[in-house]
């Protein structure tokens, strides 16, 4: 379906939206691919990457411009959001503006611009959220749902993931860049956990997701490490030869985070390895306004709990 469709991703610039260029480019899709955002500079970047992608510069927030850069579109990949959590606890107001009225205007002018399918891209931090970024983000799924539960046409779809690793700026090079020069780790709790995945795998998912039924939330059972653990495999860090630096949590930060939760497993099904899914393993949860299980077999899906990536497949999704 992907591969003939015309698909415009919000807020594509970044790490998603390439990986999802770069599939596209790799699996030769025929369709047109329009990336709409805020971030001229992001763009200009892109554009030598990815020189048959047009780009338009907007808000989510402008209804009339991104009604426009619809029209004639199949797939809306809503990849935009305000993320960066201690910024959203400073900025709650506009962490809502974007992320949960922005989400409205999506789903409202996907709806008249004529489109077939709109997907929500949400995270693992709407799961008994503790910061404006995740609360934000559930509510994201709740419009979607809503969306879904009153129309037909386009379906709402959604993906709900963990962390993606990037290569470039992320904490990783930071503390390789810290041990280079016989400077401490800066971290707040080696015992802390997160799920994790690759660009190419959270691309994957994202598409993956499209075949579910609208109103769905697809969520990948991704493998989860400790902090600790993610700075001894990508810098050899050893607590007797490098120093930590102990830092207090940042606000809105949890020890460890929930893809599914203790209420959400009666209305959720378990999912395996079947057709072109990214994930081999993963639940398929539906609104809480459906029937409620009461005799699930199925527990909490948690970063503490889930099964811990080793060395050589960390090495292997930074390399991805």
């Amino acid at each position: 379906m992907i591969e003939n469709a015309n698909v415009i991703c919000l807020g594509g610039a970044g790490t998603l939206g390439r990986a999802i260029a770069r599939r596209r480019q790799k699996d030769g899709w025929t369709g047109r691919m329009t990336v709409y955002s805020t971030d001229d500079h992001k763009h200009e970047l892109m554009k030598r990457m990815y020189p048959d992608v047009g780009f338009i510069q907007g808000d989510i927030r402008n209804a009339e411009t991104l009604y426009n850069a619809m029209v004639g579109m199949d797939v809306v990949l809503h990849l935009a959001a305000v993320k960066v959590i201690p910024t959203s606890e400073i900025a709650s107001m506009d962490t809502i503006d974007v992320n949960v009225l922005g989400s409205e205007v999506v789903c409202s002018c996907a709806r008249r611009a004529g489109v077939k399918h709109v997907l929500g891209i949400s995270t693992d931090k709407a799961c008994h959220p503790a910061n404006a970024y995740g609360a934000s983000k559930y509510l994201m799924e709740k419009v979607f749902q809503e969306y879904a539960r009153y129309y037909e046409t386009p379906s709402f779809h959604l993906v709900r993931y963990g962390n993606v690793l990037e290569s470039t700026g992320s904490v990783i090079e930071v503390w390789k860049k810290a041990v280079a020069l016989g400077e401490p780790i800066r971290l707040t709790d080696p015992e802390m956990t997160r799920f994790w995945l690759s660009p190419s795998q959270a691309a994957g998912y994202a598409l993956d997701a499209l075949a579910f039924e609208s109103g769905k939330i697809y969520i990948p059972k991704v493998p989860a490490l400790s902090i600790g653990k993610l700075a001894e495999f990508t810098t050899d860090y050893l607590p007797e030869k490098i120093l930590l630096d102990r830092i207090p949590l940042r606000p809105g930060e949890k020890m460890h985070e929930t893809l599914l939760t203790v209420e959400e497993i009666h209305y959720a099904r378990r999912g395996g390895i079947g057709g072109s899914l990214a994930a081999p393993n993963f639940f398929v949860l539906l609104p809480s306004t459906s029937q409620r299980n009461e005799t699930t077999d199925l527990e909490p899906y948690t970063s503490d709990k889930a099964l811990q990536l080793t060395q050589a497949e960390l090495t292997e999704l930074l390399n991805d």
